[in-house]
């Protein structure tokens, strides 16, 4: 299947990076805890700005997930599945353990994070996307013309969302939760080197309590409050 934010960032990108370097356009993140509904959230918040007028130059918002892995791993010249579980490693020697086990040359986790923090400052420049996850908050929540979105959820209600869309028992999908949680933990430290910060998010909502049209509206409404749209 082709990389599609590679060819998001070709020619068209290079033209908008040309035409106006300086301009901060509007850029979404959407960071959630394990078993909430990031991906259908960012994908009806995209449809959803693109069925609206009165945006000056009509410009296609686009809603960006494993783009971002599959170009730091093109730049990195690895395999997507290696960077993810780069990313994904907290300790420093399970990091350079794994290294030595799969390939002869080391890539340092520094050079992981330098070249995520490239990918998405280069998407977030050309403006209009939704990024759900891979540390895009933490990577973009000082740039002006940004919202940040926290999902999360009580992890009961998590493990019963896991249980339908994954087709586990409770204990499974408890301890999904709590590993994908920790790794994405992980993430937020190796970028802002220190633990997550919930200040850095604009707005939290709660799946349990809110609707995914609650949530998207919500969204929009911050976009129009904020002039984002």
């Amino acid at each position: 299947m082709e990389n599609l934010l590679l060819k998001y960032m070709g020619e068209g990108l290079s033209k908008e990076l040309k035409q106006a370097p300086l301009t901060q356009k509007p850029v979404v993140t959407i960071s959630r805890e394990f078993g909430c509904p990031s991906k259908l959230i960012a994908q009806m918040l995209t449809d959803a700005l693109n069925k609206r007028s009165g945006d000056p130059d009509h410009k296609k918002w686009k809603f960006i997930n494993k783009e971002v892995l599959e170009s730091a791993a093109k730049e990195l010249q690895l395999n997507p599945a290696d960077v993810k579980y780069l990313l994904n490693v907290g300790e420093k020697s399970l990091l350079e353990d794994f290294l030595v086990s799969f390939s002869s040359t080391y890539v340092s986790n520094l050079k992981v994070k330098h070249t995520l923090i490239k990918v998405m400052n280069t998407i977030a420049q050309a403006g209009h996307v939704v990024l759900v996850g891979r540390g895009s908050a933490a990577i973009l929540h000082g740039r002006p013309g940004s919202l940040h979105v926290r999902l999360q959820a009580p992890v009961e209600w998590r493990i019963k969302s896991v249980c339908e869309l994954r087709n586990v028992e409770a204990e499974e999908a408890r301890r999904m939760i709590e590993s994908t949680d920790k790794k994405r933990s992980a993430l937020y430290e190796l970028i802002l080197g220190r633990k997550l910060d919930p200040h850095i998010f604009n707005v939290v909502f709660n799946c349990s309590t809110s609707s995914k049209q609650q949530i998207v509206q919500g969204m929009l409404g911050m976009l129009e409050a904020s002039e984002m749209i």
